[in-house]
């Protein structure tokens, strides 16, 4: 269902529109980002309540959800959205790593911010073929700022599945799953695909697309990644690195020897562009990065000069 959807994305207006999403970074990391990426710990992020702001918008989208709205019987709606406060906790026991990107690669917030102040590139990445490249199961998502919109898609995800449940409840034998248990966990389960994308109005410059790898025990599991962790003046962060299908192909299979070697789509992340920032050496810069690329055999990554006239 999720690859599915992501598809639908994919050739909507919205994907389009992203179809190319940058990452800022020191210049000192761009060797690194021709092979692997970093995914940090969502806990750790800029935005310090991201989570506790969506519980707080969930609570007071379904508190506020008349059943009159629904069309199915009085008791079963407010046995659901009664109970539901019980099914919260789940919220609180994810782990949820994100990479961050910006739709646009040249914004002085984010050389601020993220790329040393201006001493770094904005590396932009093809949208459409970075998932593909990447050998742990990701989910894509443009991130929304706007609090109606957000309360909006809430309200409507529990309008929709109390009464799709309602309307096929009387198709199946359900007495041996907790009827009512199974549709709020419905809900919890599709509102955990969206728990991430929601941030408050105050980042909405950043414009901001990110991937989430999910450690849900089915098809993320713990046990089978190896986490890392970086310190900062203020804490230590934990990630997981990504690594491309083709890198871990050949890790898995190093001391072995193969006759063939499987196709790949991408054998390298997918890079489109490089926008090199405003605090440093164009000329000098740009040729040491074409070096960079000519040796990880990239061809054809546009080089750019930040249009920014902002030096330090």
């Amino acid at each position: 269902m999720n690859r599915n959807i992501w598809n639908l994305y994919k050739n909507s207006e919205r994907g389009q529109n992203a179809i190319e999403i940058f990452n800022f970074n020191e210049h000192d990391d761009l060797f690194d980002k021709t092979s692997k990426i970093y995914d940090f710990c969502s806990e750790f992020m800029g935005d310090i309540s991201e989570k506790e702001d969506f519980i707080n918008t969930l609570f007071s989208v379904y508190e506020n959800v008349s059943v009159s709205q629904l069309s199915l019987k009085e008791n079963f709606a407010c046995n659901i959205l009664n109970n539901f406060d019980n099914e919260i906790e789940e919220f609180y026991k994810s782990e949820r790593y994100v990479t961050c990107f910006s739709r646009n690669g040249d914004l002085l917030s984010q050389w601020r911010a993220y790329a040393n102040q201006g001493k770094g590139v904005a590396i932009g990445f093809d949208l459409l073929n970075f998932e593909d490249s990447i050998h742990q199961h990701l989910k894509g998502s443009v991130v929304e700022y706007n609090e109606d919109v957000q309360k909006k898609s809430i309200e409507e995800v529990i309008k929709t599945i109390i009464e799709y449940y309602e309307y096929h409840r009387e198709n199946i034998d359900w007495s041996d799953f907790g009827y009512e248990k199974l549709v709020r966990y419905s809900i919890i389960d599709f509102l955990h695909r969206i728990v991430s994308t929601y941030k408050s109005k105050g980042f909405s410059e950043e414009q901001e697309f990110r991937f989430e790898y999910f450690i849900d025990g089915n098809i993320n599991k713990k046990d089978s990644n190896e986490i890392n962790f970086r310190s900062t003046e203020t804490m230590i962060i934990p990630y997981i690195i990504l690594e491309t299908e083709y890198n871990n192909y050949k890790k898995r299979f190093q001391n072995e020897d193969l006759e063939t070697e499987p196709t790949f789509l991408n054998k390298k992340l997918p890079i489109k562009e490089i926008i090199i920032g405003p605090s440093l050496d164009f000329d000098l810069t740009k040729s040491s990065i074409e070096e960079i690329l000519l040796q990880h055999d990239y061809k054809n990554v546009e080089i750019k000069k930040s249009a920014i006239p902002y030096r330090i």
